[in-house]
């Protein structure tokens, strides 16, 4: 699985407490999908270690991690 150079350039680096391992977690087991316009693909997950949802974008391919953070709008 891959991640955008976006991804490892700016979302981890503006948020520490977010590391590739939880993101992959959520993909691996998403509370809900959902497919943008644009063909990205949103999936949220709950995160222990944070005590929030967590939302990942992915490319339309389903694996890379685009953008990730935490969701205070998600209810699932």
């Amino acid at each position: 699985m891959d991640t955008t150079r976006y991804f490892r350039d700016n979302v981890l680096a503006k948020r520490p407490y977010l590391t590739e391992a939880l993101c992959r977690a959520v993909l691996a087991n998403p509370a809900r999908t959902l497919v943008q316009a644009d063909g990205r693909i949103r999936h949220w997950g709950y995160v222990e270690s944070l005590g929030k949802w967590l939302r990942v974008v992915t490319l339309d391919d389903g694996t890379t991690i685009h953008n990730a953070f935490p969701d205070r709008n998600f209810t699932p």
